[in-house]
């Protein structure tokens, strides 16, 4: 009769650990909106290369690195959760359709300082390498914002 109750008691304990996600699963949706941040720049940094000839070659550094963000950033989340990371070429839940404007210099300094703080925020809140790696992020976009575009 004990060792029925010490099984009981085992089952009950197993089943109350898998009560909601694992840390792995929370920091890599953490990073999801950073890779569609960097994505977005990337984007909008090439598109501006043409229409901007002063600016083409710190455009084109501007974009490079934020593609390479982009794929650092992808390459942790799947090393974290490979779930998660299948959802990041999703649109994201605050995303609305709206009529695509041409992407303007000014639009594109003011996305990178979001892109700058949302990383900030979220080097802030998490722990180990993904930190440090959305630290460096915010980092970089902050000198590409201040220094490449200035």
């Amino acid at each position: 009769m004990a060792g029925v109750a010490v099984a009981g008691l085992g089952a009950v304990g197993v089943s109350g650990c898998s009560t909601g996600p694992s840390e792995e699963t929370i920091t890599a949706e953490r990073l999801v909106p950073l890779v569609r941040s960097a994505l977005a720049d990337e984007k909008s940094a090439r598109s501006l290369a043409g229409a901007e000839p002063r600016y083409a070659a710190a455009l084109a550094v501007v974009a490079d690195q934020r593609a390479e963000h982009a794929r650092a950033l992808r390459e942790e989340i799947i090393r974290l959760d490979q779930d998660v990371a299948t959802t990041v070429d999703e649109p994201g839940p605050s995303t609305t359709p709206t009529p695509a404007e041409p992407p303007t210099l000014v639009g594109l300094r003011a996305g990178l300082e979001q892109s700058s703080g949302e990383a900030r925020d979220v080097a802030i809140s998490l722990p180990g390498y993904p930190a440090g790696l959305a630290g460096s992020v915010a980092a970089a976009v902050t000198s590409m914002r201040e220094v490449q575009l200035a």
